[in-house]
């Protein structure tokens, strides 16, 4: 306990006495040694990205709980409380690799001409197929889709709905800009996937052929899908035509 100390003061001819010194504060501290939330996000994006590597290399049955926490540099009970059993964990490793790494999705721009629009499109298109991130989930959906054929058909249909669906605005956006003909958009932008993309997709997930199109080759085939799809009229305008402000 802290002593008083007096101090004679012939002022007034009182005794003054000084104020008890006060003890130094504690610095707080995590109780327990418990993470804080950043480290705690950290420690989780660590554990997914070590997941989904061992996943899409070794696949399912050969990738354990334990040799991802090995890898994580965490315990396997950590796993358990946080994600739930290697099923679980493969279910989110699987829905935050389609989720992961979204790119700009394509539309139409004052001034551009029918071509303009399609080309950045496609490349949007190709850009999405044929990226790493897509490459290793579509193959770990296709070596796991036997083991877990319900999920895999939700997943695979969920991300080709909504990559469709961007693909499909833009024929909207180009019949508000006065460059195509009122139709079927959705129909034009299932013959535009098929037509850019052809046996490239599958040649490349299953690693028979891993040779991605090159830039004239797309070109080409946006050429070649607007006089197909619209018709001699348009195509001989689609470079020169631009978009209505």
């Amino acid at each position: 306990m802290a002593e008083t100390t007096e101090t004679a003061s012939k002022r007034g001819g009182t005794l003054r006495r000084s104020a008890p010194k006060s003890k130094p504060r504690r610095k707080r501290i995590n109780q327990a040694g418990r993470p804080t939330a950043a480290e705690l996000e950290k420690r989780k994006a660590r554990v997914m990205q070590v997941a989904t590597d061992l996943f899409v290399a070794n696949g399912y049955a050969a990738t354990s709980l334990v040799d991802i926490a090995r890898g994580a540099g965490v315990a396997t009970r950590t796993l358990y409380q946080h994600f739930g059993d290697k099923e679980a964990m493969f279910r989110e490793v699987i829905y935050a690799r389609d989720a992961a790494g979204a790119l700009e999705k394509p539309g139409v721009e004052p001034g551009d001409t029918l071509f303009d629009a399609l080309l950045r499109a496609g490349q949007y298109v190709h850009d999405v197929t044929f990226r790493e991130q897509s490459i290793g989930l579509m193959r770990l959906m296709i070596a796991e889709s036997a083991r877990f054929p319900e999920f895999m058909k939700l997943v695979a249909t969920s991300i080709f709905a909504r990559f469709r669906k961007n693909i499909e605005k833009v024929f909207f956006a180009l019949e508000e800009a006065g460059l195509i003909p009122s139709g079927d958009h959705a129909r034009s932008a299932e013959l535009f996937f098929d037509f850019l993309l052809g046996s490239h997709p599958i040649m490349t997930y299953t690693n028979w052929d891993a040779e991605t199109p090159s830039a004239e080759d797309l070109r080409e085939r946006v050429e070649l899908f607007i006089l197909g799809r619209f018709g001699a009229k348009v195509a001989k305008t689609s470079t020169t035509r631009k978009a209505k402000g």
